[in-house]
């Protein structure tokens, strides 16, 4: 059983996120009973063991799955364009957050492309299924109320900033699979490992980490991987209100206050973090109230009990910062502090 330790801090989102993403991208290629468990050390690194993988074989996966999506085909790479009034804008076919369309029927045609796209494409899997569900989609729910709020149907871990029409994955994701499908693989393990940071975008302020990280620089691949560990964090979708976002708190506001992600030392598979993340037991856990007198309530001492019992050591828990402008609000997930169970 071969282990990769993977580059990054437990205080890092990015990390926890590209862990996710690692393994998921490993499980499409092919390989069965992978394990992520975080050393327990005083700085502790993550690492994802399998039967069947390596260093080498973890980055030629990658640099597949990325040359995957910068396929025409490819439903990372699909655009349209929505028609307000006298002005056309183009838009990434299956970002959740877009300028939303002014009619019904401009509604219907949008949802009718996305399905089409989906249809034509023999290569969809079940991780493209996983990540569309988690990234959730524009709230046509709402079309034709007054004041509708169509991002609501969003998870709120897509944040890439929506200044100039911007959107997640025709200006982030899209490009992002293009730079890394002509990557060396070599190079992209180097990444993983945390031995080189490569960032196509080349500034001191790089958004490359998308709201994961504070601005800085961010290596393209690990930035791929963590934004597919969004797939973890599937949505529970609302008709009235934000789409609940596993890991935020609350849960009920765009824009949330904290992150949180479960944390094990003892081998654990994504299946099981998915589930967690979902959880009650863990929104209890990191989320609960405490009592006047600052003892844990009964409540949530039980939750963390339930979730001792499955392996874990604890969460690490992430301030998030809201920046930006009114109209192109940002959000940057701060340094985590971890919080034993």
């Amino acid at each position: 059983m071969t282990e990769i330790v993977i580059g990054g801090s437990h205080t890092s989102a990015l990390t926890h996120f590209a862990s996710f993403g690692i393994i998921a991208i490993l499980e499409e290629a092919g390989h069965r009973s992978l394990r992520l468990r975080w050393r327990d050390e005083s700085n502790p690194a993550p690492t994802v063991s399998g039967p069947t993988v390596d260093m080498d074989v973890l980055a030629q996966s990658v640099v597949a799955h990325a040359s995957r999506h910068a396929a025409p085909d490819s439903w990372v790479q699909a655009r349209t364009f929505i028609q307000k009034g006298s002005k056309k804008s183009e838009i990434g076919l299956f970002s959740p957050r877009i300028a939303a369309p002014e009619s019904l029927e401009a509604w219907a045609a949008l949802f009718d492309q996305r399905r089409s796209v989906i249809d034509a494409n023999s290569d969809f899997t079940w991780l493209d299924g996983q990540m569309l569900q988690a990234l959730g989609e524009p709230g046509y729910w709402q079309a034709g109320e007054k004041d509708a709020l169509p991002d609501q149907g969003a998870s709120r871990w897509e944040m890439k900033t929506r200044n100039r029409g911007e959107d997640f994955t025709r200006n982030r994701l899209a490009p992002m699979a293009i730079e890394l499908s002509g990557r060396d693989a070599s190079a992209v393990a180097s990444s993983l490992a945390g031995d080189i940071v490569q960032d196509s975008a080349g500034k001191l302020d790089s958004r490359t980490g998308t709201g994961l990280v504070p601005p800085q620089p961010v290596d393209d691949a690990v930035a791929w991987c963590a934004l597919w560990g969004i797939s973890a964090f599937r949505l529970y979708p609302r008709l009235d209100g934000v789409a609940v976002t596993p890991g935020a708190w609350p849960t009920n506001i765009t824009h949330p206050r904290l992150m949180a992600v479960p944390m094990s030392t003892t081998p654990i598979s994504l299946a099981k973090i998915r589930r967690i993340v979902r959880s009650k037991s863990f929104s209890d856990a990191v989320f609960g109230e405490r009592t006047t007198d600052g003892a844990w309530s009964i409540l949530l001492s039980a939750a963390r009990y339930e979730l001792r019992r499955s392996g874990l050591r604890g969460a690490v828990v992430f301030p998030i910062r809201k920046g930006g402008s009114s109209s192109a609000p940002e959000r940057q997930v701060l340094t985590g502090v971890f919080e034993p169970f």
